[in-house]
């Protein structure tokens, strides 16, 4: 919805901005286009790419702060996938439950109130043992390998993490899913 909102904006300002350039000469033409530039950049940056769209496939991103669920989920539908949130262990389980026929990746949180990523890593590794499973933590990769080895992950994300990571991690955990599956 604010994503839509600010692309309206954003069309706008561009279309003004356009027109204004054409009837310009000189520093503010070129200081115009620039900004043209730029709106544009934005613009496809806040605009799923409907190309992307990969059709049946929802994502489970979990995480007990806002702010990273939000990103998370901007990250991953810019990348086509469904994406379904959840705050902590008991809601990714409740969504997990209501969604496990089109979910093939969940990215968990270590650490969360009520139920923490390992308690639900290990409920849901029970009730599905071939789907993707991503840890997400402020620990160190190392503490996390050396506590959490022998278990079936599929990957491990230190945050803060870039959407590269994570777009790439998730990708690589839904085609193990699918290999297995």
């Amino acid at each position: 919805m604010i994503n839509e909102m600010l692309r309206e904006k954003l069309l706008k300002a561009e279309k003004r901005i356009a027109f204004v350039s054409t009837q310009t000469t000189g520093v503010m033409a070129s200081e115009l286009v620039a900004a043209l530039k730029d709106i544009r950049f934005i613009i496809k940056a806040v605009t799923p790419d409907m190309e992307k769209k990969v059709d049946g496939v929802s994502v489970l991103f979990v995480d007990d702060e806002e702010i990273i669920r939000r990103i998370g989920e901007q990250i991953l539908v810019r990348e086509g996938y469904n994406v379904l949130i959840a705050s902590d262990g008991i809601e990714a389980l409740g969504v997990y439950e209501q969604n496990k026929d089109t979910i093939k990746c969940v990215i968990l949180d270590l650490v969360m109130p009520r139920l923490d990523g390992m308690q639900a890593f290990r409920q849901l590794r029970r009730s599905a043992p071939n789907l993707g499973i991503i840890l997400t933590t402020g620990y160190g990769e190392e503490e996390i390998r050396r506590r959490f080895g022998g278990l079936k992950l599929q990957g491990f994300l230190r945050k803060p993490f870039g959407a590269a990571s994570l777009a790439n991690m998730v990708k690589e955990a839904i085609r193990q899913t699918d290999v297995k599956g």
